[in-house]
């Protein structure tokens, strides 16, 4: 008896833990519309450059600390895992570029979209890939999404391709990622090593140049790097303690900081017909949310 309360309690303990963890990385993540503001003056092209230096090194610093430099060292020596983590870093690194330019150039809104759509997104791209049938809600769902996405190219005139392009490289980033057997950390390593040369070989060429915002931004610069890494360094241990449906549900956290930011502290326009096409995808979500809620309690 003593035996099965104490289990009960460090099941709990490890819930509440994976809970603060799981929602602490999601809240990073919230307030990235608002920090990459801070960088709107550098070209998204060196900002990025700088999230994949800073990156780097933080991240390996943490392999050092967890003492996995030889299994992480085995992944970049197979042929097949560099394979896909080579595809996956350029479909990250092109989902981080987009965002950064989004940000600089004031549609936070956008992006925010962009990562609401990025579940439905998920769930078509199961259907393609992995021959994973929709169910009744989940068709519901991509339906209000999509009649969404083309409310904002009938009525307001234009297609929403940050939105999309965002929402797909993601999508198309879990697909990569779903080939091999790799965990986050070791993962995000290797994938930004992958891109490290070129990042490095870019920013000698704008400090030779005389052209870098290095000395202007340094702190917000290096932070873009650390921000990268520590909210999935956060998820990835969140990830292990909770129920795939708590997590699911803490997904949300992060574009509907991002959207309300940018509504009420940056005062971008959100008109009437942009609130339509949200709204359809927000009652796509919300269906999408009760199927997930189902499948959690079963």
């Amino acid at each position: 008896m003593n035996q099965s309360i104490a289990s009960q309690q460090d099941s709990h303990k490890e819930y509440r833990q994976g809970l603060f963890q799981g929602t602490l990385a999601y809240l990073i993540w919230g307030c990235f519309g608002l920090y990459f503001t801070l960088l709107a003056e550098v070209p998204a092209d060196e900002v990025l450059a700088h999230r994949i230096v800073w990156c780097v090194l933080f991240v390996g610093l943490l392999i050092l600390l967890q003492k996995k430099i030889r299994s992480t060292w085995t992944m970049l020596t197979s042929k097949k895992t560099l394979f896909w983590l080579t595809i996956s870093s350029l479909l990250i690194s092109g989902n981080w570029w987009i965002y950064i330019w989004a940000v600089g150039s004031g549609q936070v809104i956008a992006a925010s979209l962009g990562y609401f759509l990025s579940p439905l997104v998920a769930v078509l791209l199961g259907l393609i890939f992995f021959k994973e049938q929709l169910n009744r809600l989940q068709k519901t769902s991509v339906f209000f999404a999509s009649v969404g996405v083309l409310w904002q190219i009938v009525a307001i005139g234009e297609f929403p391709w940050i939105a999309v392009s965002l929402s797909l490289l993601f999508g198309f980033y879990g697909v990569v990622r779903k080939q091999i057997a790799v965990d986050s950390v070791s993962g995000l390593l290797i994938e930004t090593l992958i891109m490290l040369p070129i990042a490095l070989i870019y920013l000698s060429l704008l400090a030779t140049q005389g052209v870098d915002h290095f000395g202007a931004f340094t702190w917000e610069l290096i932070g873009a790097g650390v921000m990268t890494a520590v909210p999935l360094m956060l998820f990835a241990s969140a990830a292990r303690k909770l129920p795939l449906g708590t997590v699911g549900f803490l997904n949300y956290i992060a574009p509907i900081m991002q959207f309300l930011s940018a509504v009420f502290i940056l005062n971008e326009a959100f008109g009437i017909d942009r609130f339509i096409s949200f709204a359809f995808i927000w009652v796509g979500l919300i269906v999408f949310s009760v199927d997930l809620f189902r499948k959690a309690k079963s």
